[in-house]
């Protein structure tokens, strides 16, 4: 998991910096390019990598001042059922190594 705090609302932000400092994204093509399995990757994780068709981004929480009122507004999210089956597989990939 990793935390981000967005400063501006720049389109892909948060995919740009990641491939910057080479953290591939799951699930985009566009900036983290053609998927490549880790190596030593276990066949489950392989097939789960190959079948998640859509970017492993999830807000949690997002949080805005409303631009009338000044009101700070804020929506939550759980985690979608694939996101966490995902992640489910990835620690148990990373404690069978």
């Amino acid at each position: 998991h990793i935390h981000v705090q967005l400063e501006t609302g720049r389109t892909h932000q948060i995919r740009a910096h990641l491939s910057h400092i080479n953290i591939p994204l799951v699930g985009d093509p566009l900036y983290s390019g053609r998927l490549q399995m880790p190596a030593g990757c276990s066949p489950v994780l392989a097939a789960c990598l190959r079948s998640f068709k859509r970017q492993a981004l999830h807000a949690r929480r997002l949080t805005l001042q409303h631009p009338a009122t000044g009101e700070t507004m804020v929506w939550e999210a759980q985690l979608p059922q694939d996101f966490k089956d995902l992640l489910t597989v990835l620690d148990d990939d990373v404690r069978a190594v």
